[in-house]
């Protein structure tokens, strides 16, 4: 299963490197905890809570509610937005 969506980070990516985000318009919540390579989660590790990101998620083995950024795509920060692709 593989989701696309806009989402905001919620929680920022802590030592475990999980970030969790919130799915637009729906609201439910993902806990990314894996990422598609090294720079994908750099990327995410330096967003701040309040960012708007557009990512393709898939699911992170059999555990519950976590999950794989394939991609990740900036849509809006606290500076304004941008389009700028990130993975």
């Amino acid at each position: 299963m593989s989701q696309s969506n806009a989402y905001t980070v919620i929680s920022a990516q802590n030592d475990h490197e999980c970030t969790t985000v919130r799915a637009h318009p729906r609201n439910e919540t993902y806990h990314v905890v894996e990422y598609a390579d090294e720079d994908a989660r750099e990327r995410v590790a330096d967003l701040p809570v309040g960012s708007v990101v557009k990512m393709e998620l898939s699911r992170a083995g059999r555990r519950s509610n976590v999950w794989r950024a394939e991609s990740v795509r900036t849509a809006q920060t606290d500076g304004g937005t941008s389009e700028k692709k990130l993975k």
